[in-house]
């Protein structure tokens, strides 16, 4: 006898709690969105979609939409300080059009997800109410934001399941109950200028970490730069774009020729980027997803896309198993080695990148430019990582056929 789900909360609206309630809706009678801005909006520049998360969106009847608003990219290059490329990995053909990757801005996505989640019925949007604690037994503590709505106050609701998807900070993992450790993270700035990029997605390793650069639709260039290492740090610190700008210059000039296109600080995003572990992603009737489960360094670019396949596997055990701790330890068992395989995977690079010994840079530089006589082998990984992901997103019934 296959369990039917009633009620469904998910808290946190950002993309993956918007594609997590999208996917919930073909399963659950009811979806009940928590997210604590009156006004739900994306903060952040820009993200890569890779062929998983393209998937995601493709069943969803999305994808055509959000490629009319991106830039293609079918390769990505990493390169040395000193402008030398070092490794250059293609997209694997996945079939069915995913054979490349996209850069999308993330208000963009958010709002198209946002209109998409206001168009389905059974989805009850409570904008302006925090989620204050959650308990196992399937109970969440809301609280208004906003004075300028009715339900003042803290309440509760109850559901069969309540899935945490609000962050790294994130209040159902910090009071359900779950076992998990957050690192201390680096720190990163980010923006959008005007500009002309590689059409490729570029990502240079420096001493002061990396930097990196994606076109986006039109004459738009979205980069990053590392700001953890001492004077890039003190001088975000102090809000200072020109020292910041200058520590730049020191070690690569094209990364301060574009910050030389921001105006202003306030231009930039400045964020920490944290990595999260759980001994398991479900307690109780909670369930994590996306940065809430998994957080993780950004140097495979997976952060975003991992979180929308949780959404489909997470949906999809919810619509088979007999239970609902059936459906959750299914979840967990299907995706918790998979993200921790893909978070050990960015952090390596991250540790990679960020070498400062010049005898352990050239190992790296000479080990690196030796992979890259073996394009094919570096394409192979991509493919093989991706590929288990894009299977279950296509076997998904649930999601119908939108194509």
């Amino acid at each position: 006898m296959v369990w039917t789900v009633d009620h469904v909360v998910v808290v946190g609206a950002g993309i993956g709690g918007l594609t997590a309630s999208l996917l919930l809706s073909r399963v659950a009678a009811r979806v009940t969105l928590v997210e604590r801005a009156e006004r739900p909006s994306e903060v952040g520049a820009a993200l890569a979609l890779q062929p998983n998360g393209m998937a995601v969106l493709e069943r969803l009847g999305l994808l055509p939409d959000v490629e009319a608003m991106s830039a293609r990219i079918d390769r990505m290059d990493i390169r040395s300080v000193t402008g030398r490329r070092l490794l250059t990995t293609g997209m694997p053909d996945l079939g069915a059009g995913l054979d490349h990757a996209i850069a999308v801005r993330r208000t963009e996505l958010h709002r198209l997800l946002l209109e998409a989640v206001a168009g389905v019925a059974s989805i009850d949007r409570r904008f302006g109410c925090a989620a204050v604690s959650a308990d196992p037994s399937g109970a969440v503590t809301i609280t208004s934001t906003t004075d300028n709505g009715p339900d003042l106050g803290s309440r509760s609701l109850q559901a069969d399941v309540i899935v945490g998807a609000d962050g790294v900070n994130s209040a159902v993992r910090s009071t359900g109950g779950f076992k998990s450790r957050v690192s201390s993270g680096s720190s990163y700035v980010r923006t959008i200028v005007r500009g002309r990029a590689s059409p490729w997605f570029e990502e240079y390793w420096t001493p002061l970490g990396s930097f990196g650069q994606a076109p986006l639709d039109g004459d738009l260039i979205y980069f990053w730069a590392a700001a953890h290492v001492a004077g890039a740090a003190d001088a975000v610190a102090r809000r200072d774009l020109g020292a910041f700008r200058q520590e730049w210059r020191r070690v690569l000039p094209r990364a301060a020729d574009l910050l030389e296109q921001v105006s202003s600080f306030d231009d930039l995003l400045v964020n920490t980027v944290r990595r999260v572990d759980c001994r398991r992603w479900f307690s109780g009737r909670l369930v994590l997803l996306g940065d809430a489960a998994h957080a993780m360094a950004p140097n495979l670019g997976q952060g975003a896309n991992s979180a929308l396949v949780d959404g489909v596997v997470l949906a999809v055990e919810l619509a088979g198993a007999p239970s609902v701790t059936d459906a959750l330890v299914g979840y967990d068992k299907r995706r918790r080695p998979l993200a921790r395989r893909v978070q050990k995977g960015a952090a390596m690079l991250q540790r990679l990148c960020g070498m400062e010994r010049v005898p352990a840079v050239r190992v790296r530089d000479a080990l690196l430019a030796g992979l890259a006589r073996f394009p094919r082998l570096s394409e192979e990984g991509i493919r093989r990582a991706l590929a288990a992901d894009v299977r279950t997103i296509r076997s998904a019934s649930l999601l119908g056929d939108t194509r």
